[in-house]
């Protein structure tokens, strides 16, 4: 996701958090994207603690909620629901008014899961009608698509203004791209960066 702003111009800031030290205040970023994804229904415990402590500041940016689930995959309505349920009960307990929500598959990194989460995973595919071989990586991020979001929500009115204002004060922010999740550590190290949680 880092790669994918930058690309649409933003200066960006990719933190993982829970990793080390790596506690990024919001109020230091003009807009911020949070990136998690989802494992066994819910999202990493270091990116809901670190949204639930900064809820307040993110209340008052505009950011976006980049949730990662391989669910979407299957073409059941059932499946929707269920990952609207997920992600709303994330923000109803980190009290986070995410502005936007975005829904992206991710990757299937076989050759980095132990023996049973590659079991798993294999399983969860089949049922989702994917056909996958467990000795392979599979992406499955429409990356144009994620390209196509991140250059709309810098245009959001609310981002704008938040750039215009700080290039007009003390100095231009950046945009902050807070990620927990391995596949969204992925994005990062494409970009040669440290992955993390971030907001943008």
């Amino acid at each position: 996701m880092g790669t994918v702003l930058e690309g649409a111009g933003a200066q960006v800031d990719i933190i993982q958090v829970g990793r080390g030290r790596a506690d990024p205040s919001p109020e230091r970023y003009d807009a911020v994207v949070v990136a998690g994804s989802l494992h066994g229904g819910r999202y990493q415990r270091a990116l809901h603690r670190w949204v639930r402590r900064h809820a307040a500041a993110l209340n008052e940016q505009p950011t976006a909620m980049i949730s990662v689930c391989l669910g979407i995959l299957q073409k059941d309505p059932k499946v929707w629901v269920d990952l609207d349920a997920k992600i709303n009960l994330f923000l109803k307990e980190t009290g986070w008014q995410s502005s936007v929500v975005k829904i992206v598959a991710g990757a299937l990194l076989y050759t980095h899961y132990g023996w049973l989460k590659r079991w798993i995973m294999h399983r969860i595919t089949r049922k989702a009608g994917v056909e996958t071989d467990p000795t392979l990586d599979y992406i499955y991020t429409d990356w144009d698509d994620l390209r196509l979001f991140a250059e709309g929500f810098l245009r959001r009115p609310a981002v704008r203004a938040a750039t215009m204002a700080s290039s007009n004060g003390a100095g231009s922010k950046r945009t902050g791209s807070v990620q927990g999740s391995p596949v969204s550590r992925l994005a990062a190290s494409q970009a040669a960066r440290a992955a993390a949680s971030s907001r943008s």
